[in-house]
């Protein structure tokens, strides 16, 4: 037992050590490489590595710096694939199915955001016919950091138009993306950095707010995360609601009598119709008379547009 366990130790202690290259998480398998432009490889390794990255029959060679990063930069290349990357030094990586295109940076609020799932029932045909490996999408996960820029992601990875996955791709550059292949016939890679509501101020450096001293302020201040009094901003679904009174009463209850709601014209602004100023949780009740003929009949209700989100009980 101790032999084994002391050849075990060695074995952990041997890989440990060598697997010393790391990529970031948007370098990785079915990525998208952006053509007839000079191309940035990067990553982490031991402090004076060496490192070779072979792509499409080229080497390029480079030594991690005492910081633990290294780059390369490879020649322009024209739009095909798939092609396979090969990255090493004390270890070895392996990169599959990447493909040479145009690559886009979509950005923005809702708009850019709202993913074909939320829209099934209008594109419920084009999720349906959805098979374009030659397009594919990269979700930028929605996590904030109070220090500055972050060096790497927390998640992500690249995933093509297929029935399954495109209902995770933002409606618009999907829409956009197969405009330009259908045209083109050039792979098309999208990279999603939305995030619903953002304001402008969200997607300025602090470089950019320089003329602007009560911006500074607010930076400063937010650094210190013992000022965050909303809840956890890594995790976003953490936020400190308030107490919704529809759950703790039960409204949802068929047993619960509404007493003193008001009528409401929908569709419509609850902003425009006596509820003004609230930045919060509305709740809407409606009795309707279904048919004989209707019951055990499958059936689908669609709401529509709500902002933002909701939940339904029948």
């Amino acid at each position: 037992m101790m032999k084994a366990f002391a050849f075990l130790s060695v074995l952990l202690l041997s890989l440990a050590s060598s697997a010393q290259v790391k990529l970031p998480r948007i370098i990785r398998d079915s990525m998208i490489l952006q053509r007839d432009a000079k191309l940035n490889i990067w990553g982490w390794a031991s402090p004076g590595e060496k490192v070779t990255v072979r792509f499409n029959s080229k080497s390029y060679k480079a030594t991690t710096g005492k910081d633990g990063k290294w780059t390369v930069q490879m020649q322009p290349l024209k739009a095909g694939g798939p092609f396979t990357m090969n990255i090493e030094g004390s270890n070895r990586i392996t990169l599959n199915e990447i493909l040479v295109g145009d690559v886009w940076l979509c950005a923005g609020q809702s708009n850019m955001v709202h993913q074909m799932e939320l829209h099934h029932v209008l594109y419920g045909e084009d999720i349906a016919q959805a098979n374009n490996p030659q397009i594919r999408h990269f979700w930028v996960p929605n996590v904030t950091s109070l220090q500055g820029p972050q060096e790497d992601l927390p998640g992500g990875s690249w995933k093509w138009a297929n029935q399954k996955d495109v209902r995770e791709f933002s409606a618009v550059a999907y829409f956009f993306a197969k405009k330009l292949y259908d045209k083109y016939g050039v792979p098309v890679g999208l990279i999603n950095a939305s995030w619903g509501g953002s304001p402008i101020e969200a997607w300025t450096s602090e470089e950019g707010f320089k003329e602007f001293p009560t911006f500074l302020q607010t930076i400063a201040k937010n650094r210190d995360t013992t000022n965050n009094a909303r809840g956890d901003f890594q995790n976003p679904g953490k936020m400190f609601l308030p107490v919704d009174n529809g759950i703790m009463q039960k409204w949802h209850d068929p047993s619960y009598t509404p007493k003193g709601w008001r009528t409401i014209a929908v569709p419509g602004y609850w902003e425009d119709q006596g509820i003004r100023d609230l930045d919060g949780v509305v709740w809407y009740r409606r009795e309707i008379d279904v048919p004989a003929s209707m019951t055990n009949v499958p059936a689908k209700v669609f709401l529509g547009r709500i902002v933002d989100a909701d939940a339904l009980y029948i």
